[in-house]
């Protein structure tokens, strides 16, 4: 008995949903990742469409003046400059998968790839923000590598509050790479001995880092940890940041590209993004503070 037409499941239908499978879990596994994207300016509502460069105006730190009964007002003349944001970076993932029927037919194996891709995708964007935010102005060296004492970190907050960046306001962020964040909360260490137990920080018992390993925050500032900050050597290991001390424009969100080649009897699966991204700390606009190893 034939089968009745329209009632069969094959690839000539599901075809059509592999897309969608994939960008959704593509862009679901890239937004789980990433770490420093969420942390700063996103001017990319200005380059949608079309735009190359975007001209980051930096308005110079005004003062108040007295005003004598009867004079005039005097007006500053303007001494704004600029930071160009430059589109310029585009990168991808790509995958060509010769079993397209396993593929088609395996969401455990498309969960697999499309979380490798988006991964990639991610660590990518947050190394290049990682990279600029490591050459913000101020810092200083720590004594020990990748551990951090509390005269050091009570120096960086006094350096940011002398530049009216308000640490607790939410808005700053304190990123440290993976070795950094065990020695914080590590309740022998040098940090993490007034840090994580409960008794001085304020935890409930039951919530301090030494038993959640989630560090929360500090003073304020949510402290993440990303392996885009290298350890050992004279790398930074970690950078605190006020969200406006660096800047990112993504004109192509996560696209996702699928097609079968018939010379291969494959399906290629091309996951790739077009941004760019810019450091906007300078000299006389303090936005971070950036802990650097000694060898």
């Amino acid at each position: 008995m034939a089968t009745p037409s329209g009632t069969i499941f094959d690839t000539g239908v599901t075809q059509y949903f592999i897309p969608e499978i994939w960008g959704d879990l593509i862009y679901k596994y890239f937004e789980e990742k990433l770490v420093f994207k969420n942390t700063i300016e996103d001017y990319s509502s200005l380059v949608q469409g079309s735009g190359k460069i975007i001209h980051i105006p930096e308005i110079a730190k005004m003062t108040a003046s007295s005003l004598t009964d009867g004079a005039q007002v005097s007006y500053v003349a303007p001494a704004e400059t600029e930071t160009q944001l430059t589109i310029n970076k585009n990168y991808y993932s790509a995958k060509l998968f010769t079993d397209v029927l396993l593929v088609q037919n395996s969401f455990d194996l498309i969960s697999s790839y499309a979380k490798a891709m988006g991964y990639a995708l991610a660590k990518q964007i947050d190394s290049d923000i990682a990279s600029e935010l490591i050459t913000v102005n101020q810092g200083a060296t720590l004594t020990t590598d990748d551990q951090i004492t509390a005269s050091e970190f009570e120096t960086a907050i006094a350096n940011l509050g002398e530049n009216d960046i308000d640490y607790t306001s939410g808005d700053v962020f304190f990123v440290v790479n993976p070795t950094l964040y065990a020695d914080m909360v590590n309740p022998a260490g040098t940090f993490g001995a007034s840090f994580v137990r409960a008794d001085i920080s304020g935890f409930n018992s039951g919530d301090s880092p030494a038993l959640t390993g989630v560090m929360g925050t500090l003073m304020g500032m949510p402290v993440l940890m990303s392996n885009s900050l290298s350890s050992g050597g004279t790398n930074v290991s970690g950078v605190i940041y006020h969200r406006s001390a660096c800047a990112i424009a993504v004109q192509r969100d996560i696209d996702v590209k699928q097609q079968f080649d018939i010379d291969v009897l494959g399906t290629k699966v091309v996951a790739h993004t077009l941004y760019g991204v810019k450091k906007l700390d300078d000299s006389d606009n303090i936005r971070g503070y950036k802990f650097t190893n000694a060898s």
